[in-house]
């Protein structure tokens, strides 16, 4: 049966283990469909490896004004450099003018550590330890890496693979001068388009003979768009809806500037910019220009038709036909399906529209639309765990959005992984607006992805929000679950004393007479701790006042957990028939409480107690049904846990071969997963004739 690890990596149990490792990265977004002259600049750029010599990796800065076309120019080359770099090409946005500001450091590498293959659970959450293990995983093949719309060197020096020939190319407004001192960066300054290249951009677009003939305001219309791609593309994207709009009749429009948008660095573009803009705006028919206002809200740099239906406030069904309007006129743009995306000039233009059509209530309004649509999509995937504490109730203030808009059951987990920087957006944003408990809502919503996913870094940085939201908020209940949840994330991460320190802090936060449900994860975790660490005794002492605590209060489902906990190490603690017993105990309560998950849990741990009892034939069904369980839930972890005791049983009986070969499985998961059971495993691989390396 298969085992998803890694990045798409998969690893079956009756084969050799794959040691192939995951696929290289190809994250270049395509080029545009029409790309016009820059002749020189291309023959500069093509000079660059060549130029370097190859021995340390190639940086070529492109600046210029916002809308010069950089990140075009970028792409267009780098398209046929593709093949060149075997080993992978990684592209991010660096966010310099998104509208929760630059993107962190911490983000940006951990983006590139999963795209190279580092699962969720083993990317650092210090930054310097993910720049380490960035260097160490791309210290020998060279990478194609662009850095799209930087903000500041100290954004880029961390993103810089380490292998010489590796090329990065950055775009930034910003002269970013001290690359071109510390990392040797080439730089290219980028000026708008010359007439008579504006307007082979025109004729490109619109036909020869259209622009041809009325060449004089062609001229005029290139003047008056300051030469800008993206105010020509968008002029060209209006008159290609309207082919018999004279093109007089558009100039002479452009000519009435608005002087409003005063965002680009040259000093004589914004009259222009703002000009080309708004004469798509009013154009637009009035759903559509209201569609366009409302995302300029939206917190994240991506929308999906979900969320911008969630804006607009309105069915799907009528909200798709609005955002093909806005990217036939080159208003958004779509680079993946269902994913819609402003130049950050635009969405400044969308935002200034809002402000100027808007009342301060439509756009509160719409803000919530989408926070909340985040909210109850997110929630809407609970059901992929049972939950770890007893809900706290919100309520909503806007209407139900349309049910097509939210992940269908089947692709509830992909829909939290693809939605997981907008949804952090999404807290950030509500904590920004005052509204702590929304933004500790949308961090506790996404306690799935980080269950059965882990990416320990975002996990703890939502968890400390969430505790910071908590405080604000007033609940101490709320911020004791987020404490505990910092608490996970440190221990997933073996930063034990980190760990200790939040499960402490979330049982100082409960108050003595308040609901002390959260205190028995506190409680837990302080247990799972002494476990890694090996200090038994400590221990079996606190998962047995784990039980008594959830007996106390009534909670069958704690019980069982801490029923399990206690099985666990028992085991471990050479007492498997008091292992077995409480193990046996969990799992019928687990059964009754249709608890699938933990279910499959207590029966990986059973299994290796009755293997410790020469059961062997009860331990490999009860593990072999388990792991098929953990498949379907698509828990990474559990399935090498499960290989793993399947391992453990093997060796018990004396089948060495068998358990080497079922080591030799297992190991590469664990350390994949970052997980401290790949140290125990490699010693058991060593102990039974293998290699562990």
């Amino acid at each position: 049966m298969p085992l998803q690890r890694g990045a798409g990596v998969t690893v079956d149990a009756g084969a050799q283990p794959d040691r192939a490792g995951p696929p290289a990265p190809r994250q270049l977004k395509r080029p545009p469909a029409r790309f016009t002259n820059r002749v020189g600049e291309l023959d500069t750029l093509r000079r660059v490896l060549t130029a370097d010599g190859g021995d340390r990796p190639s940086v070529q800065l492109i600046t210029g004004p916002g809308g010069v076309g950089k990140t075009a120019l970028a792409l267009h080359w780098l398209h046929g450099l593709r093949d060149d770099f075997p080993g992978g090409h990684l592209h991010a946005s660096l966010g310099a003018f998104d509208p929760t500001g630059p993107v962190a450091v911490g983000e940006l590498l951990g983006q590139f550590l999963r795209a190279l293959g580092v699962p969720g659970s083993r990317v650092p959450l210090d930054v310097e330890e993910q720049g380490a293990l960035y260097r160490t995983l791309t210290a020998r093949t060279p990478l194609l890496v662009l850095l799209d719309n930087a903000d500041s060197e100290a954004q880029v020096r961390p993103l810089i693979p380490a292998a010489p020939g590796s090329l990065v190319v950055v775009t930034s407004r910003r002269s970013l001068g001290g690359l071109t001192v510390a990392e040797g960066a080439r730089l290219l300054s980028l000026e708008p388009f010359q007439a008579e290249h504006g307007i082979a951009l025109l004729r490109a677009a619109l036909g020869e003979d259209r622009v041809d003939t009325e060449r004089a305001h062609a001229t005029t219309i290139v003047r008056l768009t300051a030469g800008l791609p993206i105010a020509l593309c968008s002029v060209a994207a209006r008159l290609a809806t309207k082919p018999r709009a004279s093109l007089a009749r558009t100039a002479a429009d452009l000519g009435v500037g608005r002087r409003r948008l005063a965002v680009l660095s040259a000093r004589h573009e914004e009259d222009s910019v703002q000009a080309t803009f708004d004469l798509a705006y009013d154009a637009l028919p009035p759903e559509a220009a209201r569609l366009y206002r409302l995302l300029g809200l939206h917190p994240g740099a991506e929308v999906s038709t979900g969320a911008a239906a969630a804006a607009a406030g309105l069915p799907v069904a009528d909200t798709v036909p609005l955002l093909d309007e806005l990217v036939e006129v080159s208003m958004l743009t779509e680079p993946d399906e269902d994913r819609y995306v402003f130049h950050d000039l635009q969405r400044l233009h969308a935002v200034e529209k809002a402000e100027r059509h808007d009342s301060a209530d439509e756009r509160e309004a719409a803000q919530l639309r989408i926070l909340e649509w985040y909210l109850r999509a997110a929630r809407s995937t609970e059901h992929l765990v049972t939950p770890d504490q007893e809900p706290i109730r919100y309520e909503y203030t806007q209407r139900r959005p349309d049910p097509s808009s939210l992940p269908a059951t089947g692709e509830a987990l992909d829909w939290l992984e693809r939605e997981r920087t907008n949804l952090l957006s999404a807290m950030r944003t509500a904590a920004q607006l005052g509204l702590p408990r929304l933004a500790w809502q949308l961090g506790d919503a996404m306690w799935p992805l980080f269950l059965l996913r882990k990416h320990y870094r975002d996990f703890l940085t939502v968890s400390q929000l969430g505790a910071r939201c908590a405080r604000e908020w007033g609940n101490a209940y709320a911020e004791a679950i987020m404490r505990n949840r910092c608490g996970a994330a440190c221990r997933g991460a073996g930063r034990f004393a980190e760990a200790i320190e939040h499960y402490r802090g979330a049982l100082e936060t409960l108050p003595a007479d308040g609901d002390q449900a959260a205190a028995i994860r506190s409680v837990e975790g302080l247990g799972l701790v002494a476990l890694a660490e090996g200090r038994l005794g400590d221990a079996l002492r606190e998962f047995t006042d784990d039980l008594r605590r959830s007996r106390e209060l009534g909670r069958e489902h704690d019980v069982a957990l801490a029923l399990v906990n206690l099985g666990v190490t028992e085991t471990k603690a050479g007492r498997a028939a008091e292992a077995i017993g409480h193990l046996e105990e969990a799992r019928s309560l687990l059964t009754e409480q249709g608890d699938a998950y933990n279910v499959a849990r207590a029966r990986i741990d059973l299994a290796r107690a009755l293997g410790h009892q020469g059961r062997f034939t009860e331990a490999r069904g009860h593990v072999t049904d388990a792991e098929e369980a953990m498949r379907r839930h698509g828990s990474v972890f559990e399935q090498a846990r499960a290989m793993q005791v399947l391992a453990e049983v093997a060796e018990l009986e004396g089948r060495a071969d068998e358990a080497r070969r079922r080591y030799e499985l297992v190991l590469p998961i664990f350390t994949e997963l970052g997980r401290p059971e790949a140290g125990e495993v490699a010693q058991r691989l060593r102990d039974v004739g293998g290699t562990s390396t």
